[in-house]
């Protein structure tokens, strides 16, 4: 018989954001829990009442008692939903730790923590092979267990896992390796692995799902769940992509020539999320425009700013045209004029770093100047 289920893994539930401005970060926070309501209408969608997570539901093992109720009353609200939550490298089972919390706090029903590498029926006909972690870090692959356990003839063989399969990893360099292989060898019909923050296909019963809210600047496709069905033993699985995320980071390295070439950014951003106020956007601009361009690419990114959840810029590669620059604002004659004209003799210098420091001083005397003289108008 087909069963149909949702994968998902790296909720990090808890991440404070701390290098984030402080309203941004609680916004940022908020979604991690959000999450899982959209990964409920994601599976009630699909017709799946099974959701595997693998590893990393929190962030840390420390967290507070009223985060992990949190987590838990959003999971218990989707009563036709069954849960199955693995401990990953961030919130490794531990006697005394995270988990017995989780517990102590009598869990809803629908919620099955599975800390020890012990297979269950979680459906008739279809077994769950899980690889609880214990630790940040393994000398050995959690899932070889998988291979010595039998299951009734014709039933569905799936793992539950947390680590690396090929050397990356959501921290850097794995600390915990599990064999590309696992699927083969230990004749699953599917392998359902966190730690990579993307959505990644390793072979065609393997895949990372990645992290269901973004929470960097990446470009491994995060914000997504896998909606996951297979039509019986042996029979390979299909498997789709649904978005989960409802915050977009879009990160971008534009050299311009004139205002306009921002045009590229702003459609990018219209693509990124429905509203742009949740959209995060990184930015680094390079080139040589005139002085004119520089300030109307000065009142464009303050428009965007206004309208994003976060705007970072660095212009510290974007140069002026020294022999374009229009000095109109400094006036015709006067100490001003004399400092611009200066200035600008300097940006032609064949000396990088003093055109760049000319530049960028050119660039904030002709904005005062500007501003100025609006205020006075």
């Amino acid at each position: 018989m087909p069963f149909t289920f949702l994968h998902t893994a790296d909720w990090q539930i808890g991440k404070a954001f701390g290098s984030l401005p402080k309203e941004v970060a609680i916004a940022l926070t908020e979604a991690r829990l959000g999450a899982i309501d959209r990964l409920a209408d994601q599976a009630e969608r699909s017709g799946a009442r099974h959701v595997l997570v693998a590893g990393d539901i929190f962030e840390t093992e420390t967290l507070s008692p009223k985060t992990v109720r949190q987590a838990l009353a959003r999971m218990g609200r989707h009563r036709d939903l069954v849960w199955h939550l693995l401990p990953g490298n961030h919130d490794a089972h531990r006697p005394g730790g995270l988990w017995e919390q989780l517990l102590a706090e009598e869990p809803p029903g629908n919620l099955r923590a599975h800390l020890a590498p012990s297979p269950s029926e979680i459906d008739p006909g279809v077994w769950l092979l899980p690889a609880p972690l214990t630790g940040r870090a393994s000398a050995i692959d959690p899932t070889a267990y998988y291979d010595a356990i039998s299951t009734p003839s014709g039933a569905l063989r799936i793992g539950l896992a947390h680590g690396s399969v090929h050397g990356f990893g959501s921290d850097g360099d794995a600390a915990i390796n599990i064999s590309p292989n696992r699927a083969a060898i230990a004749r699953l019909d599917y392998l359902a692995l966190g730690d990579w923050h993307g959505v990644k296909q390793i072979e065609p019963r393997t895949w990372y799902s990645g992290t269901p809210e973004p929470d960097r600047f990446a470009t491994n496709e995060p914000g997504h769940a896998l909606v996951v069905r297979i039509e019986a033993a042996g029979a390979p699985p299909d498997v789709q992509r649904v978005r989960t995320a409802q915050f977009a980071w879009v990160r971008r390295e534009l050299a311009l020539r004139a205002s306009n070439d921002l045009m590229a950014l702003e459609a990018a951003v219209d693509a990124a999320a429905e509203r742009p106020s949740d959209v995060l956007v990184q930015l680094v601009l390079s080139g040589r425009v005139t002085a004119g361009d520089r300030q109307e690419i000065g009142r464009r990114l303050k428009a965007l700013d206004a309208s994003l959840r976060y705007l970072d810029v660095d212009l510290s590669e974007l140069t002026l045209k020294a022999s374009d620059s229009n000095l109109e604002p400094l006036g015709a004659g006067g100490e001003l004029r004399w400092v611009g004209e200066q200035l600008a003799k300097l940006i032609a210098e064949p000396s990088p770093e003093k055109s760049a420091v000319a530049s960028e001083a050119l660039t904030l005397l002709l904005e005062l100047a500007a501003e100025a003289g609006g205020a006075g108008s």
